[in-house]
């Protein structure tokens, strides 16, 4: 049927379901929304225009990324215009037009959430815990700007390791509350969700399924942490759950959320200890040491880096051991320790094996010969060393795209390390590369390296090979992202 220029667009049903669409719709991107209407659903900027209120010209600069939609009553304009169905109302992060459609929260007493200034500090117990994480998780799904644009603290990273370090596993059983039994199978739920959330991050980055994570986190989740259980099973419990916090929190950390993100970091590093999990713990550390890279705190960096190789005292396995060295050698390379990185290197290399599921947790299973070369070609760089970086980055091969944002940093760092030995037209061929494995993800880090490719590029002025670069990069949408 021909789409009527007045009332609803005919947009067909299954684009609200695609995963770049609900990518979009999870990080608020509007912009990206209107493109993939042009391209996927066939509406003209003039047809967006008039079904959303906006005059052409706006949506013309809302594509470019030239005007930002911010309002809430400028998104649920948007989404009645394009009569949006209920299910994407909620991952814009509006109300459903239905209010039977949304989901109910457990019935429970409401905890008394802590207050934003500190919802970064260590819970001292496991009930603190509970409490800290679901009202975490509530705040987050309500959007409260003052979470939502919360700046890292560095000190809370020093703290929260110091707190663990010196702390006794937790008891979560003496903790059970008012609430259902829990079992097993609810605990398998959780671990089952937990990965399905995992592999949409992977493949589509943070903000493709960040919301919903939270979201279930809120609705499912709260309920079981409060509920009865006893001592075996509630260590399950706390582990599945400290597990989908670190993935909350890397997922905040990939959209660029870091202080939302520090304190995931935190609560999952306190309910890992409630779950007397210490390599889950130590894990955690070596997140929040990477985060802290990123970052520039790199005092902090190092030194978390480190209290999780201490925090694994017996329990120390071949690949964590190597993780954490590379993590250490990452925050050492990026201070311009050349000694302290490449000695962390050669311990990471040396320690290294390939997994071993008698030995080591599943949840370390990414950490692959691949993986370690690509933080080593990350050292390299950052050191200044860009003819070793780009062998390591070359042997870094793209994967069967399981883990495409880790692909698309590997590419970034070898057109970065190719950029630096001065030779652009394979630069660019590289970064053509890499903006390909990008294509379907939405992540501010994957923006950030772009933007440093571009920094790159500008010492080459309008070299042939840079010209035809940049005509090719403007249907890439990281790159679209990465001139703003």
């Amino acid at each position: 049927m021909r789409d009527s220029a007045f009332g609803p667009p005919a947009i067909p049903p299954d684009f609200w379901s695609r995963p770049e669409v609900i990518a979009a719709l999870g990080c608020r991107d509007i912009g990206e929304l209107f493109r993939l209407l042009k391209t996927l659903a066939g509406m003209s900027q003039t047809r967006i225009g008039a079904a959303t209120g906006n005059a052409q010209g706006r949506v013309s600069q809302i594509i470019s990324g030239n005007y930002e939609v911010r309002t809430v009553k400028s998104l649920d304009r948007i989404a009645e215009g394009l009569a949006m169905p209920d299910d994407a109302r909620v991952a814009l992060g509006l109300a459903p037009s239905n209010p039977a459609h949304a989901s109910s929260p457990p019935a429970l007493a409401a905890p008394s959430a802590p207050s934003l200034a500190t919802a970064a500090q260590y819970p001292a117990t496991t009930s603190d815990a509970v409490t800290a994480s679901t009202s975490l998780w509530q705040a987050d799904s309500a959007r409260a700007p003052e979470l939502i644009s919360a700046p890292p603290e560095p000190a809370a990273w020093t703290s929260a390791a110091l707190a663990w370090l010196v702390s006794d596993d937790g008891t979560p059983a003496s903790e059970i509350g008012p609430g259902r039994a829990v079992g097993r199978s609810d605990v398998a739920r959780v671990r089952a969700n937990a990965a399905l959330f995992a592999e949409l991050d992977n493949r589509f980055g943070g903000a493709h399924a960040r919301r919903s994570l939270v979201h279930y986190l809120q609705r499912e989740v709260t309920g079981l942490l409060r509920g009865q259980y006893p001592d075996d099973v509630g260590r399950e419990l706390f582990a599945a759950v400290a597990e989908a916090s670190l993935l909350a929190a890397w997922a905040s950390y990939d959209c660029g959320l870091h202080g939302l993100a520090q304190r995931y970091f935190v609560q999952a590093l306190r309910l890992a200890q409630s779950a007397a999990d210490r390599r889950l713990a130590c894990s955690v550390l070596s997140a929040m040491s990477h985060q802290a890279t990123f970052l520039g705190h790199l005092t902090e960096a190092t030194s978390l880096a480190r209290a999780a190789r201490t925090g694994l005292r017996d329990q120390a396995t071949p690949a964590l051991t190597s993780q954490f060295l590379a993590m250490e050698a990452r925050a050492l390379a990026r201070a311009g320790d050349t000694h302290g990185c490449h000695a962390a290197l050669t311990a990471a290399e040396r320690s290294f094996q390939p997994f071993e599921p008698r030995r080591d947790p599943e949840f370390i299973s990414y950490f692959t010969e691949a993986e370690l070369t690509a933080e080593i070609a990350h050292c390299f760089r950052d050191l200044g060393d860009a003819r070793r970086a780009s062998e390591h980055a070359a042997l870094a091969a793209p994967s069967d795209g399981q883990y495409a944002r880790s692909d698309f940093f590997a590419m970034m760092v070898l057109a970065h390390a190719i950029a630096d030995q001065g030779d652009p037209d394979h630069a660019c061929q590289a970064a053509l590369g890499a903006l390909r494995l990008g294509e379907s993800l939405t992540s501010a880090r994957c923006v950030s390296y772009v933007r440093d490719f571009r920094r790159r590029l500008d010492r080459f002025g309008g070299q042939p090979a840079v010209r035809d670069f940049r005509e090719q990069a403007t249907s890439s949408t990281l790159w679209a992202k990465a001139t703003t």
